[in-house]
């Protein structure tokens, strides 16, 4: 999967393909609102008198400004002010010399709001009504801020008034790089129609208008409920291009708000850096005489009292000024003024207003004489509480927006906690923690008297239970899900869910999975284990292949779910999901019964430890879905069981491991579904990779014969295991716990406890589904109990953890035990990327690269020498070591040592070495789009590029892994006639890379989990057919013969770090000749147990490169050469291509590896190598050129003359004339040492048959 970029990638990143509606807490929103940790407004005088006074103010203000505001946004006048209403500046400035510095003047106020140059549409209205009263020609203490640019007088070219029921979003600027053609707006929540059919169903931005600010797009909100709205932008390739933002309404009649650059969401326009808008609203429309006083970090603190900056401006909320703020400015404070009073009376209010959270917010809202400074329109209060939950017996933990400016007294005094009776429970105690803004609240909180209400200032809660209290009040041991008695006719079933009031479990008949036939009541234990016992009083004699779901009761909801420990499910179609059923159905079944009954562990050749595995990664239906197969195979494409017919082709590739993406139950699907998508499409197909799951122990039926039979899919994967473990190959499950399909799976089985969770107890999210929560002692029983259930019953020999980084070291740690235990040859590997994110505020050491350097028992991929080799997320596509890309020399040969930069590893089996995966693009097509050439007419050097990455990674310590079809060039290319050639943005196909140079047919796609079999399959013909695919099958056949090669000896496979730095070592040492820190050519040496020497040459330059070899490497001159450019293997090649031995170095052809083995005893007799052998020609050079080999080994040196196929080269330059073509004098000169050896071969054993 890939990172997200968080990495998402994986951040990343793989995304599910119908996009899921990200649930995210109304409060947790609001919090991202109103958060302001420094924002209060600070009572230094406060009386008792005038606190009575103030709050009888803030009730008044409050009832009358919740009817003012709400009639005054969807007033129908266009406008209240404009330009001719505007009294004349020289008449509101009498005297410059009078002016209050650090204030905009009025007419250059609307100058402050962010705007963006060009085209705009329809102005807008202003829509509250304002008292004629509020604009006099009255001397006024106003000017702009020293300093500060000069703004020019504009009315702001605004929109149209927004129609009743309708939401606003402006838009700053799109995403960068992306026409505006191909860019949409998708939304959801409380919208009155969500976006559907990703990515194109979008609201198109070509239809958004535009105003002084940016773009705005209009849409109906929900008449149901009005809480949450949420957008993305995408573009029609379907990456989302700004990430999920989720928007709470914050009151009834909120319909506008504005997306900044970085898309940061505010409840007003934003004004431009270096100023804050201060915003007063009077109830009675009354603005005579007032002002603001100014102090902390303005640029001009105001300095003769009471001389204030007056509320001349007009604007939405009341009167308003812009104040100019210093350079990092943290903070402003103010008082409002009465200037036609005197003493203290000339303050409106007797408390500074201080505004700490100028990080966020530029405009802050103030009304009437409340004390309190607001940084929404709205007004309100940012001391809110949000959440509350019980951490032990006898404390509750609150929430709040902020705690800054109030202390335990005045908390004291709002603060109530009542039972599920409404009887109140006496608090005997409060801490605060303003840093955190959480309060402990103290008292007798028995779990007996239910959940417990919170209420402050007007706001109620409901208490939930945190997980760390669920944990040590219900953390459960015993058996849960249901289980099946060997002649079907009693069922024990268990379901964990403390919080529900009832349990019902509802029984569906085996034949007709929408048809009802029994249910039952569970009854409680005292751990919130749900449990009853069924048997033939229900009328049903076996229970085997009947459906079921749990039915669970709170209060006065129901929700239907499904049992998290099903052992198999219905026949599934995610179409069918509806309110009332969300999920598959589950089954009675009982796996021991099922599958062959000898079924057991793999024994694989030579297997002692993970170093050992050479990792197949493929997809169940991609290895029989292509056409070409029809009429051969004797099962169902796409099954398990086809997969089995095609098992020789595997175990003559030679590999130990065949790692299977996802077979779990996945949600987006239809099982029921079996045709083959022939067309080349990249979206909308009945097709999935399975990173979306429903179920962690239940089999998807996709890849079962018989989908309709819930026992069936059990017995063809055991088969398939068998088959595999009979050819002395291992399995491995690719397993996804780091999210789940969607969130309520496991979030309506028990409420804010299996996920990973906010502050706030709402589950943290990622890809749509919800982050299992796996420090969690129920959560982690999940996913330990599965991979034990998996590993028990289907005997696998391994898992790969998508986005392993996502969990807690601990976790994944005590899987692996556990799944040892059962399988001693165990193997665990995961994507280690650093994407933790965990409970809020609750950091755990997470399972991701980083962890290597603690643990010897899981694995992580290698981004390091996936990148430095042939390119990665983020910058798939640019140059690198195999396409042309100089890289530091010492980097990657740390990285063949297993020793990435990127992270440390103590062991070599720390590290998966691999250059290619699922996600992404094929290796073959991104060494295409690299060098930017069509694969038409450039397969050749495509294939020669490619050899050298499986070389690499198949010549490295640590585990190797590859990509099915890796082995032969696999291709995802796009020939769908509607793409022959490249087209507009807003036209791209999902998923879709495009190469430049290629003029037909130019997309390629990465990521196809959405696309079409087309696209996807396995080919054969290319895999295996020498006659039509001569290039692909002889890339297939040099891989098989490298996967022998690393299986041979243990050169390429030591256990330690220690082994590794004393036995393997570089020979391409930077200065020596011709080489550089960053270059394309580099050599390796490593010698094995039994002091068998093998040395790696690969030359990715487009150029022949010598290589020194000094005294050092001398002895390698002698070996034998056993992978050359054309072939790999174990064998020494007589006539080896590519390489060409010379007095103390080894001249290596253009896109070339050499691979020479030196026995342990040095090959006799002692050769002299000739020095001046003709040079080979350039990779750019394309005449076929014969050139005179000389090779050294045990019993021989034959003169080979070889043929050197260029013919895929560009025509750039001639041969030299030295020593090209064929060299009579070296013809001659060769026979004649030929000759010379033969005659001293001959005497020799003449000589030794007479000493017999």
């Amino acid at each position: 999967m890939k990172r997200k970029d968080l990495f998402g990638d994986k951040q990343t990143q793989y995304t599910i393909r119908k996009l899921s509606v990200g649930v995210a807490s109304v409060a947790t929103g609001v919090c991202i609102f109103l958060h302001s940790p420094q924002v209060f407004a600070e009572e230094v005088s406060a009386s008792p008198a005038n606190t009575a006074i103030a709050e009888s103010n803030i009730n008044q203000v409050d009832n009358q400004q919740s009817t003012n505001l709400k009639d005054d946004i969807n007033s129908n006048s266009e406008t209240v002010v404009t330009p001719s209403d505007m009294p004349d500046t020289k008449q509101l400035v009498s005297d410059e010399t009078d002016t209050q510095k650090g204030v905009t003047e009025p007419d250059k106020a609307t100058s402050l709001l962010e705007e963006n140059k060009g085209p705009v549409s329809d102005k807008n209205t202003l829509d509250l009504k304002v008292a004629p009263s509020t604009l006099q020609n009255t001397p006024d203490k106003t000017s702009q801020a020293i300093g500060a640019p000069s703004p020019t007088l504009k009315v702001a070219n605004q929109a149209p008034r927004i129609e009743n029921g309708y939401f606003r979003l402006h838009l700053k600027e799109l995403p960068q790089g992306h026409p505006v053609e191909s860019t949409g707006l998708w939304i959801w929540g409380d919208v009155d129609q969500p976006s559907s059919n990703w990515p194109n169903g979008a609201i198109p931005m070509t239809d958004a208008k535009k105003d002084d600010y940016g773009y705005y797009v209009d849409f109906k909100l929900s008449e149901k409920q009005r809480k949450q709205i949420s957008f993305l932008i995408n573009n029609k390739a379907g990456t989302n291009l700004s990430g999920d933002h989720h928007i709470p309404l914050l009151r009834p009649e909120m319909n506008e708000v504005w997306i900044d650059e970085k898309y940061g969401i505010h409840t007003y326009q934003p004004l431009k850096e270096g100023y804050v808008r201060i915003n007063y609203l009077s109830s009675s429309s009354n603005y005579d005489h007032l002002s603001a006083w100014l102090f902390k970090d303005v640029a001009t603190p105001s300095t003769t009292w009471p001389d204030g900056s007056n509320f001349v401006n007009q604007g939405l909320y009341g009167r308003y000024i812009d104040v100019s703020l210093k350079t990092n400015a943290k903070e402003i404070g103010f008082l409002i003024l009465d200037e036609s009073k005197t003493g203290d009376a000339v303050k409106v209010q007797p408390n500074d207003y201080v505004f700490r959270d100028l990080a966020n917010h530029n405009q802050i809202f103030v009304k009437d004489k409340d004390p309190k400074v607001y940084n929404n329109p709205y007004y309100i209060d940012q001391v809110q509480l949000k959440d509350a939950q019980q951490i032990d017996l006898t404390s509750i933990q609150a929430s709040f927006t902020t705690l800054d400016g109030v202390d335990k007294t005045e908390i004291l005094k709002e603060l109530k906690v009542t039972d599920k009776n409404q009887n109140a429970i006496q608090i005997s105690d409060i801490t605060l923690d303003t840093s955190k803004s959480l309060l402990i609240i103290k008292g007798d909180f028995n779990p007996k008297q239910g959940h417990f209400n919170i209420s402050y200032n007007g706001n109620n809660v409901m208490t939930r239970q945190s997980w760390e209290f669920k944990d040590q009040l219900y953390a459960y041991s015993g058996n849960l899900g249901a289980v099946l008695n060997q002649d079907g006719s009693k069922v024990e079933a268990s379901l964990w869910s403390p919080s529900a009031d009832s349990v019902t479990m509802i029984i569906y008949d085996k034949d007709n999975q929408n048809r009802v036939v029994a249910t039952t009541p569970l009854v409680k234990n005292n751990k919130g284990v749900w449990q009853t016992i069924l048997d033939t009083k229900l009328g049903i004699k076996n229970y085997t292949g009947y459906y079921y779901l749990y039915e669970i009761k709170r209060g006065k909801d129901k929700v239907k779910i499904l049992d998290p420990y099903a052992k198999s499910l219905a026949e599934w179609d995610s179409n069918t999901v509806n309110d009332d059923i969300k999920t598959a159905k589950a089954a009675f079944v009982n796996p021991s019964q099922l599958g062959p009954q000898n079924l057991s562990f793999a024994k694989i050749a030579n297997f002692k430890g993970r170093q050992d595995a050479v990792i197949y990664e493929a997809h169940v239906r991609d290895f029989t879905s292509d056409r070409s197969l029809d009429g051969k195979l004797k099962n169902q494409f796409g099954t398990f069981a086809a997969f089995s017919e095609k098992l020789d082709y595997l175990q003559k590739l030679g590999v130990t491991h065949i790692q299977l993406l996802p077979v779990l139950s996945y949600f987006y699907v239809n099982e029921m579904d079996k045709s083959r998508s022939t067309a080349y499409t990249s979206s909308d197909n009945n097709y999935n990779w399975g990173y979306d799951p429903q179920s962690y122990f239940a089999l998807s039926g996709m890849y079962s014969e018989k989908p309709k039979d819930p026992s069936a899919r059990i017995a063809e994967l055991k088969q398939l295991i068998h088959d595999i473990h009979k050819r002395g190959m291992g399995v491995i499950l690719d397993v996804v716990y780091n999210h789940t399909a969607k969130t309520y799976l496991f979030e309506d089985i028990e409420p804010n406890y299996y996920h990973f969770m906010n502050e706030d107890g709402s589950p943290r999210e990622s890809f749509g589904g919800g982050r299992l929560g796996t420090t969690h002692a129920m959560s982690r029983r999940v996913l330990v109990d599965s991979i034990k259930y998996l590993t028990s019953e289907f005997k696998v020999d391994g898992f790969r953890f998508d986005m392993m980084g996502d969990h807690d070291a601990a976790a994944i740690e005590l899987a692996y035990k556990e799944a040892k235990a059962i399988n001693p040859n165990m193997i665990m590997i995961g994507e280690g990327w650093r994407t933790f994110q965990g409970d809020q505020g609750q950091p755990v050491k997470p399972a991701d690269q980083d962890w290597m350097k603690s643990t010897d028992t899981v694995g992580v991929f290698s981004d390091d020498i996936r990148n430095s080799l042939k390119s990665g997320f983020p910058n798939e596509g640019t140059p690198a070591f195999i396409t042309g890309g100089p890289q530091s020399l010492q980097g990657i040969f740390k990285n063949i040592k297993a020793q990435p930069g990127n992270f440390e590893a103590d062991s070599p089996g720390d590290v998966v070495q691999y250059i290619a995966a699922h996600d992404n693009l094929t290796l073959h097509d991104v060494i295409a789009k690299s060098i930017n050439k069509d694969p038409k007419v450039a397969e050749e050097e495509i294939h020669r590029r490619l050899r050298l990455g499986n070389v690499m990674i198949l010549t490295s310590q640590g585990i190797a892994f590859i990509h099915s079809g890796q082995e032969y060039g696999r291709t995802k290319r796009l020939l769908n006639p509607d793409y022959m050639t490249k087209v507009s943005d807003d036209k791209l196909p999902n998923k879709a890379t495009l190469i430049e140079a290629v003029k037909e047919y130019p997309y390629f796609i990465h990521d196809s989990y959405d696309s079409s079999d087309a696209i996807n399959h396995f080919d054969w013909a290319a895999a295996t057919d020498n006659n039509k695919h001569p290039i692909s099958t002889k890339t297939q056949a040099y891989t098989a013969g490298l996967i022998t090669l690393r299986r041979s000896t243990d050169a390429f496979r030591k256990l330690s770090k220690a082994e590794i730095d004393r036995e393997v070592s570089l020979i391409t040492e930077v200065g020596q000749g011709d080489i550089k820190e960053k270059d394309l050519v580099i050599a390796y040496q490593t010698i094995d147990s039994k002091g068998d020497i093998y040395a790696v040459f690969v030359n990715a330059d487009s150029k022949a490169r010598n290589v020194l070899l000094g005294e050092k490497y001398k002895h390698l001159l002698k070996g034998q050469v056993i992978v050359d450019a054309d072939q790999a293997g174990i064998k020494p090649i007589s006539t080896p291509r590519g390489v060409h031995f010379e007095k103390d170095s080894l001249l290596i052809d253009p896109l070339t590896a050499i691979v020479i083995k030196v026995g342990k005893v040095a090959p006799s007799p002692k050769e002299e190598l000739q020095a001046d052998y003709p040079k080979t020609q350039s990779f750019k050079e394309s005449k076929t050129v014969e050139k005179v080999n000389r090779i050294a080994n045990k019993t021989s040196i034959t003169p080979v003359v070889s043929k050197k196929a260029d013919s895929y080269l560009t025509n750039e330059a001639n041969l030299p004339k030295t020593g090209d073509k064929s060299s009579k004098i070296l013809s001659v000169v060769g026979i004649s040492i030929l000759a010379s050896l033969l005659a001293l071969v001959g005497l020799s054993l003449k000589r030794n048959r007479h000493l017999k």
